[in-house]
């Protein structure tokens, strides 16, 4: 393989069809960026601008996981308390998930791909949204990472000490819709 820095056109050489080559997702990280790389040059050379425009979404996905989320990382004692109720239920957590320069508190990994986050939760301290502008800027956060395919829920850290067993049970509500409108799309 040659790599380029063109400026104007590349020429991309390939053996095979980009989409014949399967079982592709066993592999690491960088093969299966080959193939979409692969699969988003054959698409702008048939002149299929919308599925070169979807392979490029598909990369850009913020609910994606990304390789480094083995730290744990807290910003206040509540968010690792909601994050061990979650790992004691079984679910695969990840802290201080992040995309384009926002942060999401807590990502839970989808059970089945491993791949995406289905959804992120946010762990709200009552002196933080105390802020009228705290509050605007938290509701533009959350509309650009749901703009990026995040599902978000907030928990109040008030009403996590009140009753946490509620709190989880509404998290927990809130996957199983996740997951049986993801069957159903299947």
């Amino acid at each position: 393989m040659a790599i380029t820095r063109a400026k104007r056109k590349v020429y991309i050489v390939c053996s095979f069809e980009p989409s014949g080559w399967s079982r592709v997702e066993t592999y690491a990280k960088g093969v299966r960026l080959l193939k979409r790389y692969l699969e988003y040059g054959k698409a702008i050379s048939d002149n299929d601008r919308l599925l070169a425009q979807s392979i490029l979404n598909g990369l850009v996905d913020g609910t994606n996981v990304q390789e480094m989320h083995n730290q744990l990382i807290f910003d206040r004692g509540f968010e690792e308390e909601v994050y061990n109720a979650l790992r004691n239920r079984g679910y695969d957590v990840h802290t201080q998930i992040g995309f384009s320069g926002y942060r999401i508190d807590l990502g839970i990994l989808d059970p089945i791909t491993k791949e995406k986050y289905i959804l992120g939760i946010e762990c709200d301290g009552a002196m933080y949204h105390s802020s009228k502008v705290a509050r605007e800027r938290d509701i533009y956060r959350q509309r650009f990472l749901e703009e990026k395919g995040w599902v978000i829920h907030r928990i109040w850290s008030r009403n996590g000490w009140i009753s946490k067993e509620k709190e989880m049970a509404k998290i927990e509500s809130v996957l199983e819709q996740l997951m049986s409108t993801k069957i159903q799309r299947v």
